[in-house]
């Protein structure tokens, strides 16, 4: 890897180590040391342990769905591969904004697995279409389903804004991905209609260069597209390993909240929370969604955990944050150790050039 490219992620790396240290101080800035360490002391190691197999879960999922779409291109894929890839774009999801270097890593990856670039980004794109509509469904369900039991609450707490906005940014994107499957022609002319008008606002100053990707975007998703109409039975298990992967990563709250030995509210109500949450946070530029996912925990279960709201929040954010990291460096360093290269930022290039 180019000097340039450790530099990143020294610095993202150095980033997230500060965000824990900015926890840590904040946590212990609203609360006293004693009742810090008394509330630690008072949750149960075997919720904790069952917390960090549900993260556990979470990754088999994630390489399960993986494994279920190249396995439609490269039969013979082991899964194994696929499982050491999740762990690699989960730790470069985590210290990148927005998530964006997961996917070019796992890509580079599985070329260096021995699987074609082409087969390993069809992969990846298929999964993100599986995931996005997946999300898009479950955060929908919970809104039905749980609104009229603690919509009043949300409400309240001035939260629900913030909620039916995350919503409606997920609804727009999985709209405008099916808009691509169904009527991509159509979704061309939008595409370019708004980039026309974002022009004319001076808002975009280069409309062409702007044209030209998301032309490519959207001849890129549609191919995708036509790979899971062609394959039913992936799309099913596909869908079905990704909402049981969303459950687990979602119960890990409720599992904290046992841990301690609360009983007041349901579980519909916490894995709703951190749905919103996930959902909320998801669109923070910042790697992680730092300071925007301890907010928003911190403001939606305020009043289910109590006292106990920021130590959840820490031991919350350790296991579905610090965890991944932690494990996909070690993952790298084994990788590094037997062999397999790191990627140069020609290398990264290429994989865009490609997936264009």
């Amino acid at each position: 890897m180019e000097k340039s490219k450790k530099k990143g992620v020294k610095i993202n790396l150095i980033i997230c180590a500060a965000a824990f240290i900015i926890m840590l101080v904040y946590l212990f800035a609203v609360d006293k040391p004693e009742n810090i360490i008394g509330a630690l002391k008072t949750i149960n190691p075997l919720f904790l342990i069952i917390a960090a197999l549900f993260m556990g879960g979470y990754w088999l999922c994630e390489s399960a769905v993986i494994h279920s779409l190249l396995k439609g291109i490269v039969p013979k894929v082991k899964f194994r591969y696929c499982w050491t890839n999740t762990v690699i774009g989960q730790y470069f999801n985590c210290i990148t904004p927005f998530a964006s270097g997961g996917q070019p890593m796992q890509a580079y990856y599985f070329t260096q697995f021995g699987i074609p670039l082409g087969a390993g980004l069809t992969a990846l794109l298929s999964r993100f279409i599986v995931y996005q509509f997946v999300l898009t469904l479950y955060s929908a369900f919970t809104l039905a389903v749980g609104f009229g039991q603690f919509g009043n609450d949300l409400t309240e707490k001035g939260l629900m804004p913030f909620v039916l906005i995350g919503f409606a940014v997920n609804l727009v994107v999985m709209v405008f991905l099916v808009g691509i499957a169904v009527w991509t022609k159509g979704t061309l002319k939008f595409t370019n209609a708004v980039i026309t008008l974002l022009t004319k606002m001076r808002i975009i100053k280069d409309p062409i260069s702007k044209r030209l990707y998301f032309t490519r975007e959207i001849h890129k998703f549609h191919k995708n597209f036509m790979f899971l109409k062609n394959n039913v039975r992936i799309i099913i298990k596909s869908c079905f390993f990704t909402f049981l992967q969303f459950t687990l990563q979602l119960s890990i709250s409720y599992i904290l909240y046992l841990g301690f030995g609360l009983e007041t509210s349901g579980y519909l109500q916490i894995i709703s929370y951190q749905a919103y949450v996930q959902m909320i946070s998801a669109f923070i530029p910042s790697p992680g969604a730092m300071g925007a996912a301890e907010l928003g925990f911190a403001g939606f279960f305020k009043n289910i955990f109590g006292s106990l709201t920021g130590v959840t929040m820490m031991l919350w954010r350790i296991i579905t944050f610090y965890l991944p990291i932690i494990v996909g460096m070690i993952h790298m360093l084994l990788l590094k150790k037997i062999g397999y290269a790191e990627p140069s930022k020609s290398d990264l290039e290429n994989i865009s050039e490609r997936d264009a």
